[in-house]
């Protein structure tokens, strides 16, 4: 008997010990992470003005990110009405001082009310406008950039262009994303 409860004990620590252990690293899933994924090939390309322009946006979304504080009613508000049928497509370029400013904050806000990362995409054009690749940007040519695209269940219910006119928050909140009644 013995023998068999230190059997149990020996499996039971061997089982233990080779569990993975949790980490308390945040989800690998925020606007501000998708962010820095989106444009992690500028940051290792040969191309020193693209790689430098890049490096600059890095920063930004560091520095905007941290330092943009939302309006705590304005979010509770737009929390209660946010959804997963919200999309949020931006337009904008690494090039772009208004883009590397805006787009974090932008990010602070969409991870502050809970909205799916997956639901958010970033698709870069050149000074020009012109899109660098076939995707969203080919869609729907822009004058301005960051110009944001917000759609409900598919259907393009607003944009913001460049800045926002007060907050990121409140402009979001006056799309009436979904409609509040």
């Amino acid at each position: 008997m013995k023998i068999l409860t230190l059997l149990f004990a020996l499996i039971g620590t061997v089982r233990y010990c080779s569990k993975p252990k949790e980490n308390n690293m945040p989800a690998q899933n925020t606007h501000r992470q998708k962010l820095e994924l989106a444009i992690q090939p500028d940051l290792q390309t040969t191309d020193s003005v693209q790689k430098t322009l890049a490096g600059k946006f890095k920063e930004s979304i560091v520095t905007e990110y941290n330092n943009y504080i939302p309006d705590n009613q304005t979010m509770d508000r737009l929390r209660k009405c946010w959804n997963d049928s919200v999309i949020v497509k931006v337009i904008g370029g690494n090039w772009c001082s208004d883009t590397r400013r805006e787009l974090p904050r932008l990010c602070r806000v969409l991870d502050g009310v809970g909205a799916n990362a997956d639901n958010f995409g970033y698709y870069k054009v050149n000074k020009d406008k012109q899109p660098l690749s076939q995707d969203f940007s080919a869609e729907y040519p822009v004058k301005k950039v960051p110009s944001v695209f917000v759609f409900r269940s598919g259907k393009l219910v607003g944009q913001i262009i460049e800045t926002p006119s007060k907050s990121w928050e409140s402009n979001l909140l006056k799309l009436r994303i979904p409609y509040i009644r």
